[in-house]
């Protein structure tokens, strides 16, 4: 290193330089070593001693400067920060010094290139290469800054963060770092050769080896991400003079020692096999311990913050004009990030953002997991190049105006069908409501009615029937009787007594044993009736069940149609008021995109069904009970009649016929040939 000698320099340039260098040595350091590049590995160094070098005239400057204590104060921020980043830039060379130094790379290490959050990779460009003749900036805007050209060897020699203007020539070596999808299509853009790590050679290890070995790349994967972003967190946490951040940031230094002990726990388990060379795993045991000295780094700059040292100006300008930027954004309902899951330190999308914290409402800042989801409300701390900042930023501007354009659209479409989906789901609500209320109420009344028709109608009914049975069988038993003894005891008597007008002397003789015949009977009767109402309370007690269920039936639909047409009519008021106030709640918070007629629905079906509900019981207790029972006795009074009316009558029959029959048989038969013949005897007489 080169004797230091005080140059001139503004303290804001000096950090600016350092943190730039820094940004980009990390991922110079892991390149060298998983690529086993040691011209690479000696361009870490040099950067380091650059570092250095900018490190002390930036001492020397602040010191010029200084005039009292307070000045002193003021700078010391700006004193941290360059001692911390240049310790980053001297683990950077530590990693690099694996592979100077002589170590054999163990097979873990290469195979991060593809596994951390940023992917790298080395390729060379070819003749063929559609990159050729585009500058460093053109190719990284077109790849949407998903990617980072961070060094181009060209003729023999590294040249470290190339100029943007620098253009792509065949055979220039390129190393990069991105998304995995952008350094998937670099890959296939330089068209060139691309040194892709392969596996090591699969051995007959045991399983135990086998696990260390994973266990150790999941270690190795943690440190790298865990410690770069807590290098950005602490540049967000002075940047913005945020306590939180610098919290988040000395606790993420507690779970990096923890997942130090562990790797170095692993390795030590790896060094009993006989299969490992020692050398190796020395090589990763350094590595390790230089990733963690770069998150102790990290929770230096972060403690200016948590030792409550105001921030100096030149730090948010050092900050503001680096290469990679960092910024924090307040998620609004309509961005594109609603819904994303993005683990911390990876790529967001295909700007090559990449999220570092998240607060959500009333919260603190966390680092996201891979199962956090963004929502909307939340404060986001983000990096990246400042290029795709800016993009990215114009995008979600751009996006979120098109999103409220098209939720404009949607509120004034959803406006228009308002009242067309409202009648819709209303009569729908309505209906449903309505039968289901109107249908309780029924099967509520119904066997209540019937237990009161049934004693008021069946004793009734019952005697009517064994009285209008005993009437009717009576008349035909009688008459058929009449016939009988008419033409015997015409037939008895001397032909020629009776041969004149024998029609009308058939009908008196008819007449006068109906007249006996009836008188005969009138006693009868009472006893006929009853038995014939004893037979038919007996058949109806076997068919009562029946009889009841039926006529329940009948007045259960009978009741609940006159139940709903009432209702329907009465609560659609209130269905329709509270559907049309819930679309309009609903079309006012419309947040997503979507058919007009399914916002309305959805917002109103509910609504309205609630709100018919309501109605529909105050509508049954105060009217529909009283129109429900009403309807439910006329049905059920005239099934029940009709009913057992056709029962009685069918067991009175068979009761009456026999019970006058006897009677005839025994009484009255000799009283109508009696009067038959004394009939007889008259109409002789007379002619």
């Amino acid at each position: 290193m080169s004797k230091i000698t005080y140059e001139p320099i503004s303290a804001k340039d000096a950090l600016k330089q350092i943190k730039d260098l820094c940004s980009i040595m990390v991922d110079l350091a892991y390149s060298s070593i998983i690529f086993e590049d040691k011209d690479l590995a000696e361009e870490v160094k040099e950067l380091r001693d650059l570092v250095v070098h900018l490190d002390y005239l930036l001492i020397m400057s602040l010191e010029v400067a200084v005039r009292d204590g307070r000045d002193a104060q003021a700078t010391l921020p700006l004193v941290v920060l360059g001692q911390a980043s240049k310790d980053i830039a001297n683990s950077a060379t530590d990693i690099a010094n694996v592979l100077i130094k002589g170590f054999v790379i163990h097979p873990t290490i290469k195979e991060l290139s593809q596994k951390v959050a940023r992917d790298l990779m080395r390729g060379e460009i070819s003749e063929e290469s559609i990159l050729k003749g585009y500058t460093v900036a053109e190719v990284v805007e077109k790849m949407n800054y998903s990617i980072v050209i961070f060094a181009i060897r060209r003729s023999g020699k590294w040249l470290i963060i190339p100029e943007k203007d620098m253009a792509l020539q065949a055979g220039d070596i390129i190393l990069a770092s991105g998304s995995s999808s952008g350094i998937s299509l670099l890959k296939l853009l330089v068209g060139g050769s691309v040194e892709e790590i392969s596996p090591p050679e699969e051995e007959d290890e045991d399983i135990d080896h086998q696990i260390i070995t994973e266990n150790i790349v999941d270690y190795l994967i943690a440190l790298k991400d865990t410690s770069e972003v807590m290098v950005d967190l602490a540049y967000g946490a002075v940047l913005y003079n945020n306590k939180e951040l610098a919290q988040l940031v000395s606790n993420m230094e507690k779970r990096v020692d923890t997942i130090r002990n562990k790797a170095e726990i692993a390795i030590l388990k790896l060094a009993k096999s006989s299969s490992e060379d020692i050398t190796s795993l020395q090589g990763l045991l350094r590595t390790i311990e230089a990733t963690e000295n770069i998150s102790d780094s990290a929770n230096q700059i972060a403690k200016i913050v948590l030792t409550e040292i105001p921030s100096h100006p030149i730090i948010e300008l050092v900050i503001g004009e680096s290469a990679e930027s960092i910024f924090e954004k307040v998620v609004e309902e309509s961005s594109p990030l609603v819904g994303k899951t993005v683990p911390a330190g990876n790529y967001l999308d295909e700007f090559g953002i990449r999220v570092l914290a998240i607060k959500r409402k009333g919260g603190h800042y966390f680092k996201p997991r891979r199962r956090t989801k963004i929502r909307a409300g939340d404060t986001i701390i983000f990096t990246g190049l400042r290029d795709a900042c800016t993009a990215f930023q114009k995008r979600e501007e751009e996006a979120v105006e098109e999103k409220e354009a098209k939720l404009e659209a949607t509120k004034k479409a959803a406006e228009q069908v308002v009242d067309k989906v409202i009648t819709e789901v209303v009569e729908e609500a309505t209906d449903a409501v309505a039968k289901e209320v109107s249908k309780k109420a029924a099967v509520e009344i119904a066997p209540k009615v019937i237990e009161r028709v049934s004693e008021k109608v069946t004793q009734k009914t019952i005697t009517k029937a064994a009285s209008e049975v005993t009437e009717k069988v009576t008349e035909e038993m009688v008459k058929k009787l009449a016939k009988e003894v008419a033409k015997e005891t015409i037939e008895s008597v001397e032909p020629e007594q009776l041969r004149a007008n024998k029609k009308e002397v058939k009908k008196a003789l008819e007449d006068a044993v109906e007249a006996a015949a009836k008188k005969s009977l009138a006693e009868a009767k009472k006893d006929v009736v009853q038995a014939a109402k004893e037979s038919a309370e007996e058949k109806i007690e076997e068919k009562s069940a029946t009889v009841y269920k039926k006529a329940e039936k009948a007045a259960t639909e009978m009741a609940a149609k006159e139940v709903e047409s009432i209702v329907k009519e009465t609560i659609k008021v209130d269905a329709e008021r509270a559907a049309k106030r819930a679309a309009a709640e609903a079309i006012k918070e419309v947040h997503v995109v979507e058919s007009p007629e399914k916002i309305v629905k959805d917002a109103s079906k509910d609504v309205a069904i609630s709100a018919a509900e309501k109605a529909a019981e105050k509508v049954v207790e105060r009217t529909g009970k009283r129109v429900a029972a009403k309807a439910a006795e006329e049905v059920a009074s005239e099934v029940v009649e009709n009913e057992i009316t056709k029962v009685a009558t069918k067991a009175a029959k068979e009761v009456v016929k026999e019970k006058v029959k006897e009677v005839i048989e025994k009484e009255v038969k000799e009283v109508a040939k009696k009067a038959a013949e004394e009939a007889a005897e008259k109409v002789s007489k007379t002619e």
